[in-house]
Parts: C-alpha cells; sequence; structure tokens
C-alpha cells in the first residue's frame, strides 16, 4: 500500500458492531474502576474504526508491548469485523488507560472466547486483575466454554505474564521455542 493509500485508509471510518456496549454489566466494573482512578472514569465502545481509536490503540500497544507485537490499522479492522467481538477502552478524563479486545473463536464443538489484547497503563495497583476478573464472569454470562488467549513467559519488561493469568485460573496448553505460551480458562 502506498503513503497515500494508507493515509486513506486511516482516513475512513469503518463501522464496529458493538454488541456489548449496552450491557449493563459493563457498569459493574466502571464502579470498581472508579474507586482506583482519580478523575472522570469512562468506558468506551467505539462504534467505528478510525484514525481516532486506532491513535488510542496505539498509545496503550507502545506502553505494553514491543513493536514486533504491535497491531497496524488494517490488522486491527480485519479482527474488528468479527459479529461476537468486545473492544473497550477504560478512559480517565478522556485518556485511555485500559484496552480489552477479544472475540468469539471455535473450540472444538464449543464456543470460546479469544482474548487477544488485555493492557493496562498503570501496574502495580490490582487494575489487571480486576479487569480479568470482570472478563471471566462476563464470558461465563454469555455461556462461553473457555477464555483462550496467547501471552509470554514474561514480557520484555519482565513482567511474569504467565504467572499472572495462572493466578486466574489458566492453564498453559503449549509453549513454543520462542517462549510464546497458549494458555486457556475452561468456564
Amino acid at each position: 500500500m502506498t503513503v497515500s493509500g494508507r493515509e486513506e485508509a486511516l482516513r475512513e471510518a469503518n463501522p464496529i458492531l458493538q454488541p456489548e456496549k449496552d450491557n449493563p454489566f459493563w457498569r459493574q466494573l466502571l464502579r470498581q474502576l472508579a474507586k482506583i482512578f482519580k478523575g472522570e472514569v469512562e468506558i468506551v465502545f467505539p462504534t467505528e474504526w478510525n484514525n481516532h481509536y486506532f491513535s488510542w490503540f496505539h498509545s496503550i500497544e507502545e506502553t505494553g508491548f514491543r513493536r514486533e507485537l504491535q497491531y497496524s490499522f488494517e490488522e486491527v479492522k480485519k479482527s474488528l469485523e468479527n459479529p461476537e467481538l468486545l473492544f473497550l477502552f477504560v478512559t480517565v478524563d478522556g485518556e485511555p488507560q485500559i484496552l480489552l479486545f477479544g472475540y468469539s473463536i471455535p473450540d472444538g464443538e464449543a464456543k470460546a472466547f479469544y482474548l487477544d489484547t488485555l493492557a493496562v497503563r498503570r501496574r502495580g495497583e490490582g487494575i489487571g486483575n480486576i479487569v480479568i476478573e470482570f472478563l471471566i464472569r462476563w464470558a461465563q454470562t454469555k455461556q462461553y466454554q473457555a477464555i483462550v488467549l496467547d501471552t509470554e513467559l514474561r514480557d520484555e519488561k519482565g513482567i511474569p505474564l504467565q504467572r499472572f493469568y495462572a493466578k486466574h485460573g489458566f492453564k498453559v496448553v503449549s509453549v513454543s521455542e520462542k517462549g510464546d505460551v497458549i494458555m486457556k480458562r475452561g468456564l
């Protein structure tokens, strides 16, 4: 794609079907997070994929993921086409602080939720624990049989990601030679 073609793609707004945006379940998460964050806390369910939300997505990715793990505009756009999508930001005073992104995948005869991205800017305050526990409860209410994710033993900052997820009931399904870990939690 040429530079001008890429710029054109970034300007286009692509609608996103967000079936979860009106689910009252997320107000509970909002109340829980408001106890930690100072300022106006909101959950934003984007209804279109555009440069504004890509900049939010990228700004959160930059704080937690090395460059080769970050998504392009087009990669996210393709994933957002999934009809059973969960895509939200938690903002504080209009600034994105949390990114939660995933979708339904087949898991044999069952339906699983693939947690593509969970990223939290502030660390060491239990925010990730709150979000993952809400996600687990939400997935149970949606009749998913499992949550599946890809992670690493440790990220480039030394954060033991595998241990974080194991603490929440995820089990290792496989580990690649490069240290990529697939984990799964039955519901």
